[in-house]
């Protein structure tokens, strides 16, 4: 039996659900509909996604961005997610615009320089990299998005010193590159500071592969998730054949579907669109769910035993909805915010809920 879990975090926003949903509605009236539970506040969410437990083998930034960057450093080592900034008058910024695959050749050939037996940039795409230090201490590091002066943002603690000229090491190097010159004659921000943060080591995780006796594919555009998979021995699918956002590519996605025995799907769209405040997004983002991604799927499962299990956490209590072939349950509950009144309807923690749509 096929077995494929689609989490959309936040589709309940906007009443993105009351709309006219053909094929939603009509695996709403046949499966099975239950409340999720308030998601625990936890470092590693993407673990529930998985069906793990919320204790099981969090991590920080770091370690799930070289395990996704498929590289397996030495046990005694720290990890750290490695971003590309700008530096300009002491000022580092995030660079609010994708690295083309040129300019990060250019950038990471001459990064790798500022290699040493300590030391490794593990390469990786855009703005997303990683950073292993083959020592362990207790360190300070500061994500990007709240760096201003850099003198004031260092690194501290253990490890200080090796970190902070790596650092200044990268402006040097960096800020001579003719496509910074580039930047520069033409007034655009320069790619020329790394800055290193989110720091953790990689602890035993729970194999879930080998526990269930079979792997899952795991498709969604998130390296936290795309790293954590791994860990678990699943196989994450290339993020950018999925795309980004408003961006998923859901024609490519539903061909996979078709393909996987056991698939696990996470569409983060909503919950940028929700943050964003865009309702008419999100309802053209339901509607393409529904058209393009369960329709195909609903009329697959009429002819080949599927179970779909379509879940909808939010920062509070969601819904989800399990539909296995030959379901006939003549549900009368909507599948949208108003079935959060429901008080006869269970409730499941998200990570109970997509274990049992793999099983």
């Amino acid at each position: 039996m096929r077995r494929i879990v689609i989490i959309v975090p936040d589709l309940l926003a906007f009443d993105a659900l009351r709309q006219a949903l053909p094929t939603l509605q009509t695996i709403a009236e046949l499966g099975t509909a239950f409340k999720i539970a308030a998601p625990p506040q936890i470092e590693t969410p993407e673990a529930l996604w998985l069906g793990l437990g919320p204790n099981e083998a969090q991590l920080h930034q770091g370690p799930l961005t070289v395990a996704a960057l498929g590289a397996d450093p030495p046990d005694r080592s720290t990890h750290f997610h490695l971003t590309p900034m700008s530096f300009e008058d002491g000022v580092g910024s995030e660079i609010d615009f994708e690295i083309s695959e040129e300019d990060q050749r250019q950038v990471f050939e001459q990064a790798k320089r500022l290699n040493t037996p300590k030391l490794t940039i593990v390469e990786g795409r855009d703005r997303d990299h990683g950073l292993v230090w083959e020592a362990l201490g207790d360190l300070g590091t500061t994500a990007p998005g709240k760096v201003n002066n850099v003198a004031d943002y260092l690194p501290e603690g253990d490890g200080e010193p090796l970190l902070r000229r790596f650092i200044d090491d990268s402006i040097n190097l960096l800020s001579g590159l003719p496509l910074n010159e580039q930047r520069r004659d033409e007034g655009l921000p320069q790619i020329n500071l790394l800055w290193p943060w989110g720091q953790g080591v990689r602890i035993p995780v729970p194999n879930i592969a080998i526990k269930r006796g079979e792997r899952a594919d795991v498709f969604s555009g998130s390296l936290r998730l795309a790293g954590r998979s791994r860990l678990a021995g699943y196989k994450h699918a290339d993020r950018l054949t999925f795309g980004k956002g408003t961006n998923t590519r859901f024609e490519q996605l539903r061909d996979q579907l078709m393909i996987a025995n056991v698939s696990i799907t996470v569409i983060d769209a909503p919950s940028k669109l929700l943050h964003f405040e865009r309702p008419e997004e999100l309802n053209w983002i339901a509607n393409e769910i529904d058209v393009k991604l369960l329709k195909p799927i609903l009329e697959k499962a009429l002819t080949s035993t599927t179970k779909i299990s379509l879940l909808v956490p939010t920062k509070e209590v969601g819904i989800g909805l399990t539909y296995e072939t030959g379901d006939q349950n003549a549900n009368s509950i909507p599948f949208d915010e108003r079935a959060l009144d429901e008080k006869l309807l269970p409730t499941l923690d998200l990570s109970t809920a997509v274990q049992r749509g793999l099983s």
